[in-house]
């Protein structure tokens, strides 16, 4: 006797072929036929701003890291900057009211953008013609960026509104002199910038010093504008803000290098504009001064006794120069005439401002003075001389 299996109900039969049919379609692709799986878009960027320096715009934002799955990005995106102009006679809106700009301006390719790359930002220049200033000074400049990774734009950014003044132009010619008290800055006066009616308040200029300056051979200082990425902001920082073309720096050491450079700014009511930073100019000064002649020079003579010879014990003021390293004190027979010959009494500097003197003929007429010297070996003039006279024997 022979038995047979159970056939499977049609319902059954159908489900599963339903099922498989799905997993092809879900899994599976015709041979020769890859499917393309495009990567989300980059997060949008939130942190952008704006602001003016001379004719450009310096715009500053940071790239996205992920997409909006929070997957990493594993290249730079592509960079879209978006500018439009809102007329300064339009009503006044705040940055959540303004509209996005539809004006796209420049493109920045991914294999590109590296190049504007400044630590964890990108900085990118937008340079406004003189038309354009000249067109829209006073007007709100809106600008907006978006991302790109295969054909896949982010959303639009935050929006940077700035408004647009005429700028003043960069210092072209600044100087350096060393003096003994200071490092003196000059140069030409701004002239005053305007466009139409629109004029500033007032110039002023920001003077900007780096201390002991040490740059590696590699990366030269040469302005401020070529400055290598984040070296200008680790050396530079601002000591002054004056309204004269002209500065004293007296917080200074002589034989440090100084680096210095200075930015005309041009005040319009509450908003202020800066130019371009002017060529750095680099100074080591070296201490070439002698100091000051001593002052106060007085001598008192001791006739001698059995126990010692005659003798002249001289003081003087000390000297208020910092850099003094001794005093040197000299002797002479005559003020004036051939045997006007000072001879140095001491063989190294005097460290305190006294010295006694033995004259080697008593009972003559001799002359002092004294001079200071400094740690680098300068000599000041000599003090105003002092005559005596020094007994021949104790009577």
């Amino acid at each position: 006797m022979s038995t047979s299996k159970a056939s499977a109900p049609p319902t059954s039969v159908f489900l599963l072929s339903v099922i498989a049919s799905a997993l092809c379609l879900a899994g599976c692709a015709a041979p020769g036929q890859p499917i393309t799986r495009r990567p989300p878009a980059p997060t949008p960027i939130t942190d952008l701003s704006a602001q003016q320096f001379g004719d450009s715009i310096a715009l500053s934002f940071a790239l996205p890291k992920q997409t909006v799955q929070g997957r990493p990005l594993t290249r730079s995106p592509q960079v879209e900057i978006y500018r439009e102009y809102i007329p300064a006679s339009a009503p006044s809106r705040t940055s959540a009211q303004l509209s996005p700009p539809q004006r796209l301006i420049l493109t920045l390719p991914s294999q590109n953008v590296d190049q504007y790359r400044e630590g964890e930002h990108i900085r990118f220049s937008d340079r406004l013609s003189a038309a354009d200033i000249s067109a829209h000074a006073g007007d709100q400049a809106v600008y907006m960026v978006r991302t790109r990774i295969s054909k896949n734009d982010s959303a639009n950014s935050n929006l940077a509104a700035i408004k647009i003044f005429p700028a003043p132009q960069p210092v072209s010619d600044l100087h350096v002199q060393v003096t003994q008290s200071a490092i003196e800055l000059s140069w030409t006066a701004a002239e005053v910038p305007s466009a139409g009616t629109l004029r500033p308040n007032s110039i002023r200029y920001r003077i900007y010093r780096a201390n002991n300056v040490n740059t590696p051979a590699s990366t030269p200082i040469t302005n401020a504008n070529t400055v290598p990425s984040g070296v200008a902001a680790l050396l530079f920082g601002q000591v002054a803000d004056i309204s004269s073309p002209t500065y004293q720096d007296a917080d200074f050491s002589f034989g440090k290098t100084y680096a210095y450079y200075v930015v005309t700014v041009a005040q319009y009511n509450g908003d202020v504009v800066e130019s371009q930073d002017s060529t750095i100019v680099e100074v080591t000064p070296r201490d070439t001064f002698p100091p000051s002649a001593p002052t106060g020079l007085v001598a008192a003579v001791a006739p001698a006794t059995a126990s010692g010879p005659a003798h002249v014990d001289l003081s003087w003021d000390i000297s208020s120069a910092t850099d003094v390293a001794g005093y040197d004190i000299y002797r002479s027979e005559a003020e004036t005439g051939p045997a006007n010959r000072w001879d140095r009494l001491n063989s190294g500097p005097l460290l305190t401002p006294a010295f006694r003197d033995i004259p080697p003929v008593p009972g003559k007429h001799y002359f002092y003075r004294v001079t200071a010297v400094d740690r680098f070996g300068h000599e000041s003039a000599p003090s105003a001389l002092i005559d005596v006279n020094v007994p021949a024997t104790n009577e």
